[in-house]
């Protein structure tokens, strides 16, 4: 089991701490005692759109978490940045200007 906490917030959610819990190719959802939901792993949609903040597709709905672990979050849902090509973070354009590409 790994446990993440961190802030929730969607369209129709006002920011709110929850934890994650991934286990046993569950990813579930609390905030506090009440459970919000459980959804396969692979239902999960994630991208990560900085360095802290990663968006979520559950069953169509849109989120957005924000890990008090971020690092340790993108190991394990496997949120990865595509450098090859223009991202949000703007490193393949830094890299082409000081190589003066």
């Amino acid at each position: 089991m790994v446990l993440f906490s961190g802030r929730l917030q969607g369209p129709d959610l006002d920011p709110s701490r929850v934890s994650i819990d991934i286990d046993d190719g569950r990813f579930r959802v609390a905030a506090g005692r009440r459970q919000l939901g459980s959804w396969p792993l692979e239902a999960i949609k994630t991208e990560r759109r900085s360095i802290y903040r990663f968006g979520l597709d559950i069953d169509g709905d849109q989120f957005d978490f924000i890990p008090d672990d971020p690092s340790k979050f993108s190991d394990i849902i496997g949120a990865v940045i595509d450098l090859t090509s223009s991202s949000r973070f703007g490193l393949k354009e830094r890299l082409e200007r000081a190589s003066g590409n």
